[in-house]
């Protein structure tokens, strides 16, 4: 059984044109790796969600909202993985 994860979804402008600058955020507060690469999606126009560890959540969430990123979620998941 893992820790399981979490998914993440950042609202982006209208065009979604931010969303390289959610994984440049990351990648300077060091949780880029964190990221399953596999999971990271544009959900809707505008919004970008990814999964993480559960446990880097939390850090993942701060370092976005601290960088300009008022508007990001994060939801558990139960992964097959998990069951």
């Amino acid at each position: 059984m893992g820790n399981g994860e979490s998914l993440v979804v950042v609202r982006l402008g209208q065009n979604g044109d931010e969303a390289p600058m959610v994984f440049e955020v990351l990648e300077r507060a060091g949780l880029l790796g964190e990221v399953f690469e596999d999971e990271v999606e544009m959900v809707e126009p505008g919004a970008v969600s990814f999964r993480v560890p559960r446990e880097r959540m939390t850090a993942v969430v701060l370092a976005l909202e601290c960088s300009g990123f008022p508007d990001v979620k994060a939801y558990e998941v139960q992964t097959s993985r998990d069951a």
